[in-house]
């Protein structure tokens, strides 16, 4: 009779005819009983199977066909650093290709054609959704296609197709009348407008003046703090890039600091909730957008301020090793689209001041050798 036995402990017969006790429970590992039943080794063996983590029970692993997406992604995403420079990049792109498997997992790689990757692209650039939930359009297709001639040159190399079929297919286009910049660039007069509106002393002005004058993003610009501060310098360590930096704090910004009341900020963190807790990325973005709401400027983002910085420099005609010493940017390419917005009317009357000052300063000799050196 079982009756009388513990919980979960069932009494029973080995081969050789000699009664044993065993311990069951859903979720835990099957024990046989080695003491005597009744007795306190019994009662110590009890409570530790009873007590007992639940067995974790390994997934099987299941390895993709060879020579499928599946095989090709899996491959490829084994090494995080080919996705990106930071953890927070590798995130997004592994977000990308999953996407991308989904459905498409067991398709053979050596048979997709630019026509299929021109339909993948296409698809991607209808965007569904609304609100902070709008997935697709032109740049989240830009960015697929991107990702794709970087995914399928590996196949490339690893001998998985000969050609790659991504770098055959049509190029994004923004479609006619509707040429973007991104983010809108700030003007001097916005930034005047949103200072007029936004006082020293306010959460909402030391956040534009952090975002202007260390040019970083909103993930870095919410871990700032004045501890941080070591003569006179700001590092950041880029959440995305994971570029360290060290900036200078200019006379502008040490006064935002100074002026905001105690119960607003504290050492390790410059900007806190109305609760007392840091900002996230992702809130720090829609309190800043209300902020400039707020200021009259709908039209104006966190992102567009940082550009504005990047526009203030090129205009002084600072070089582009200079303005990436303070964005942490590494790519002259992506630096000259942040610049694009740069005054043209200044910059081109800087440049004919200084080709006719050079002019002026050649003698008639210098001025002749050059006809000469043209003409011939």
């Amino acid at each position: 009779m079982n009756r009388f036995l513990p919980k979960y402990v069932s009494r029973g017969m080995n081969q050789h005819g000699t009664e044993r006790f065993v311990f069951r429970k859903k979720g835990l590992p099957t024990k046989y009983f080695k003491s005597a039943l009744g007795s306190e080794d019994f009662l110590a063996e009890y409570h530790r199977f009873l007590n007992t983590e639940a067995e974790v029970v390994a997934p099987p692993i299941t390895r993709a066909k060879p020579g499928t997406v599946n095989e090709l992604l899996d491959r490829y995403m084994s090494v995080p650093e080919r996705l990106g420079p930071s953890e927070v990049t590798q995130g997004k792109i592994r977000a990308i290709l999953e996407d991308f498997r989904e459905g498409r997992g067991e398709y053979p790689v050596a048979i997709v054609t630019f026509e299929a990757i021109d339909k993948i692209v296409a698809k991607k650039m209808v965007k569904t959704g609304t609100g902070n939930k709008t997935k697709g359009g032109i740049h989240a297709a830009r960015k697929l296609r991107k990702e794709l001639i970087r995914l399928f040159d590996f196949a490339v190399k690893a001998k998985m197709i000969d050609a790659n079929p991504v770098r055959l297919s049509e190029k994004v286009k923004t479609p006619a009348g509707e040429r973007s910049h991104g983010f809108h660039t700030w003007t001097e007069e916005e930034i005047t407008r949103y200072r007029d509106h936004h006082r020293l002393g306010t959460r909402e002005r030391l956040a534009m003046e952090l975002i202007l004058w260390t040019d970083q993003r909103r993930s870095d610009v919410v871990k700032m703090g004045k501890a941080q501060i070591k003569d006179g310098r700001l590092p950041v360590e880029q959440e995305k890039t994971g570029e360290t930096l060290w900036l200078a704090v200019p006379g502008q910004l040490l006064e935002a600091i100074v002026a905001m009341p105690p119960k607003h900020t504290n050492p390790f963190c410059f900007l806190i909730t109305l609760r007392g807790k840091p900002f996230t990325k992702e809130s720090f973005g829609n309190w800043f957008k209300k902020a400039c709401v707020a200021a009259g400027l709908p039209h104006c983002s966190a992102h567009g301020l940082r550009k504005a910085t990047l526009r203030r420099m090129a205009e002084l005609q600072m070089s582009n090793k200079t303005m990436k010493s303070v964005s942490g940017q590494r790519s002259d390419k992506t630096l000259a689209k942040y610049i694009e917005k740069a005054d043209q009317t200044r910059l081109a009357d800087s440049a004919i001041s200084q080709l006719a000052a050079w002019e002026r300063s050649l003698g008639d000799g210098e001025k002749s050798d050059l006809m000469v050196g043209d003409a011939s």
